[in-house]
C-alpha cells in the first residue's frame, strides 16, 4: 500500500508537469533538442517501470517457483505452469497499465488517444520483458545480477537518443519498430526463462 501511494503521488505531478500527455507516461520520450539531458526527460517512464516492478512484489515469480497441487497429488511444475506464470505476467502489466490509460484517456483530448493507446502498449510490453529478464536472475538465484541487467538494459534506452528515435520510426506501414524489437525480446526472455525453469 506504502509503494502505491508513492506512486501514486508521483505518477500525479505527470499531468501537471510540461510533458506531452497524449504520450503515456510510461513510454520513452525524444529530446526536442540535442542538447536536453535524456535522463531528466524520461523520469517518467523510468518511474513508471521502477513503480511497475515493485507493486508486483516478486508474486509473479514465486508463483512460478511453487509446485502444482491437484487433489491430493502434488504435481511437479510442468509447461502448464509455466505459460500460466506468463500469463499472471501479462495480465499484472496490462491491468497496471491499464488503469493508468483510462485515468489518462479522460483527461487527454479525443485526437490524441490513439498515439495514447499504442505507446501505453509499447510501455507494457517494455515491462513485461523487463520483469522476465528479472525473474531469469530470480531462477538462477541470482536476485541482484537480474535486477542489474534490467536496469542497464533500460537505462542504455533512456540514454541513447539515436536508439529511441530509431525504436519509434516506421517499420512496416504505419508499425513502429519497437513491435518486432519488443516482441522478439519478449520471447527470447521467455525462452531463457524456460531454460532456467
Amino acid at each position: 500500500m506504502l509503494i502505491f501511494v508513492i506512486y501514486a503521488i508521483f505518477a500525479s505531478r505527470f499531468y501537471y508537469s510540461a510533458q506531452d500527455t497524449g504520450i503515456f507516461m510510461g513510454m520513452f520520450r525524444i529530446a526536442p533538442a540535442m542538447s536536453h539531458p535524456d535522463l531528466t526527460l524520461n523520469m517518467y517512464p523510468l518511474l513508471f517501470m521502477v513503480g511497475g516492478i515493485a507493486l508486483a512484489l516478486e508474486q509473479c515469480s514465486e508463483y512460478l517457483m511453487i509446485p502444482d497441487y491437484l487433489v491430493y497429488v502434488r504435481s511437479r511444475r510442468g509447461w502448464s505452469h509455466f505459460c500460466r506464470y506468463c500469463a499472471l505476467l501479462l495480465c499484472y502489466c496490462a491491468l497496471f497499465t491499464g488503469v493508468q490509460l483510462i485515468i489518462a484517456v479522460m483527461i487527454v483530448s479525443r485526437d490524441r488517444q490513439e498515439c495514447l493507446l499504442m505507446t501505453a502498449i509499447c510501455a507494457a510490453l517494455t515491462l513485461a520483458v523487463l520483469m522476465l529478464i528479472i525473474n531469469i536472475g530470480y531462477l538462477l538465484n541470482c536476485r541482484v545480477m537480474g535486477y542489474a541487467t534490467a536496469a542497464a538494459l533500460y537505462t542504455a534506452l533512456l540514454s541513447l537518443d539515436g536508439v529511441r528515435r530509431w525504436l519509434i520510426s516506421s517499420w512496416i506501414g504505419i508499425l513502429p519498430c519497437w513491435v518486432p524489437v519488443l516482441t522478439v525480446l519478449f520471447f527470447g526472455a521467455r525462452y531463457g526463462e524456460s531454460h532456467c525453469f
